[in-house]
């Protein structure tokens, strides 16, 4: 079966990268806003050009031009929160059903629970009894600790680490290698910073950053 990726962000290359690992063909990219102009991010086409070295070419189409055909799995491409309403759009327009997409060095256990949608990066590891809400992505080298909740939408990024017996609300960030300490509660929207130890629970929509992790900011409601 083919995989879609909707939304070419910066991230899509590690969804190349875990269908390459699988022996999943990669069929198409589907473009819903236009690419950020900074000099900082990659283009598509040099992820594409990448791909065709290996003699892989998926096709890419603007996503009112998409239609879906038989025999292709579907996943979101951006990691941001804001992704929610790209996944309401596809469900009103095409009543899509996403795919779970693991990479095939990431140890997830069979007692835990991922939701459509879910993408786990290389060499993460999902304990026992976790459950993974529709879209969380689990990036690179990442740590869930046993039954350990995780809201829709949310984000673990790269060397990460979350104990055991917490609940990440929806919308939730972690960033690159943060840590969140075992039974804490982490509410809707929340940014725990890059290095963070949070050794508290969080309330919904606020930055938290430091050793250990302090208020800094609230953060806007997402649209």
């Amino acid at each position: 079966m083919g995989l879609v990726i909707f939304g070419g962000s910066n991230i899509v290359s590690d969804l190349f990268d875990c269908a390459l690992a699988l022996g999943m063909p990669i069929e198409q990219v589907v473009t819903h806003l236009p690419e950020p102009d900074d000099a900082r991010s990659l283009p598509l086409a040099r992820r594409l050009d990448a791909l065709a070295a290996l003699g892989v070419r998926p096709g890419v189409v603007a996503l009112d031009d998409f239609t879906p055909q038989p025999g292709q799995q579907y996943l979101l491409g951006p990691t941001t929160p804001a992704r929610a309403a790209l996944a309401r759009l596809l469900q009103q327009r095409h009543g899509l059903e996403f795919c779970t997409l693991v990479h095939p060095t990431a140890y997830v256990s069979p007692l835990s629970t991922l939701s459509p949608g879910v993408f786990i990066g290389a060499n993460s590891v999902i304990g026992p009894g976790a459950a993974l809400a529709p879209h969380v992505f689990i990036n690179r080298g990442v740590t869930i600790g046993h039954d350990t909740s995780i809201g829709a939408y949310s984000r673990v990024q790269p060397g990460s680490n979350v104990g055991g017996l917490t609940r990440l609300g929806t919308g939730v960030t972690v960033g690159i290698g943060a840590t969140v300490i075992e039974r804490l509660v982490i509410g809707d929207g929340a940014f725990i910073g890059a290095g963070a130890v949070v050794t508290g629970d969080v309330e919904p929509r606020v930055l938290m950053v430091g050793i250990p992790a302090k208020f800094k900011k609230a953060l806007a409601a997402p649209d």
